[in-house]
């Protein structure tokens, strides 16, 4: 039976931020919003070691997990991959601009060849149980050509693909650097609203520019669905209130003492394992915007040196008990 997931609302895939510890705060803050991975290079996901550290998916499903490459051989055993670990979706990144991925010959720079990247998605079907899915700008430069976009959309839904993600910026492919590219480049959000028009059965997601849950709404009202970054990147505890505001559940979700102790639960068995800032920085961006809470950060830091984790886990509960209603 086919599974029914929403993608109302997705945290959009943010190297270094959407980790496997990231993730299970957002999911402890929100039961319903989308999630995704990391994104992973495909040989790097096969191959490497460690990879666990990365794309590990402890029941934060509904999530996606997000790979850069245009062999058809990797992009097949990803998917296997993603599909045995209990992902929802597999994603394929056509959005990237940096340097380093346009040297393995992924990320934005597929824009320039839509038939390869209509191949690429095609041998990532590997069976029914695991969507295809991939993440594209509106187009490559300077300026504007919609109908650039329309020609790269009407190549790649050949493959079968119904969910896109549109990073409503042009890529930028030199010159530019990938954070800039989040910027300097202008939105236009028509194209998405246009392409819409032509290809009604295909669900399109809104990223770029969207920095507040109240524009998040907004625009989810006009859109398939609204995917953000840097606004999670910068205080996930936003998170909070998506539940009630975008999928109708009752109740808002209050963070409390429980909110700390399921997150130090879920990180203790990887104590030792990975760096304690990997562990910890996801929880410290509760201190965002919250009056006198520099004086805990800095407590926390200080005990961060010491690994001391039973100190730090009193220090964040002490901070939820001071400070529970400017949280939530």
């Amino acid at each position: 039976m086919e599974k029914k997931i929403s993608r109302k609302f997705c945290v959009a895939p943010m190297m270094g931020y959407t980790t496997p510890y990231a993730r299970n705060l957002y999911r402890i803050l929100s039961k319903k919003a989308f999630l995704f991975s990391e994104m992973i290079a495909t040989k790097t996901l096969i191959h490497a070691k460690n990879t666990q550290s990365i794309i590990a998916n402890n029941k934060q499903n509904p999530i996606a997990l997000q790979v850069g490459g245009s062999e058809f051989k990797d992009l097949s055993k990803c998917s296997k991959i993603a599909y045995e670990l209990n992902y929802d979706e597999i994603n394929l990144n056509v959005g990237c601009p940096s340097k380093a991925v346009q040297k393995g010959s992924f990320g934005a720079c597929l824009m320039k060849d839509k038939t390869l990247v209509k191949n690429c998605l095609e041998a990532m079907q590997i069976n029914k149980n695991i969507e295809v899915s991939i993440k594209c700008r509106i187009g490559l430069g300077k300026e504007f050509n919609y109908d650039y976009f329309e020609s790269f959309i009407d190549e790649i839904i050949k493959s079968g693909v119904k969910i896109i993600y549109v990073h409503a910026r042009n890529a930028i492919l030199t010159g530019v650097s990938p954070k800039d590219n989040r910027n300097i480049p202008p939105l236009n959000y028509e194209f998405i609203k246009k392409i819409k028009l032509k290809y009604p059965s295909i669900t399109f997601i809104l990223n770029g520019g969207i920095d507040s849950i109240e524009k998040a709404l907004n625009l989810s009202k006009l859109y398939d669905g609204v995917m953000l970054g840097r606004l999670i990147q910068n205080n996930p505890f936003c998170l909070k209130d998506v539940d009630y505001l975008f999928y109708n559940e009752s109740n808002k979700y209050k963070v409390s003492e429980k909110t700390v102790k399921e997150y130090f639960n879920f990180i203790k068995p990887q104590i030792g394992k990975d760096s304690i800032y990997r562990l910890l920085s996801p929880l410290l961006n509760i201190f965002f915007g919250i009056p006198n809470g520099k004086k805990f950060k800095i407590d926390v830091h200080s005990n961060m040196k010491d690994s001391n984790f039973d100190v730090l886990e009193k220090i964040f509960l002490n901070f939820i008990e001071e400070k529970k209603i400017s949280i939530n």
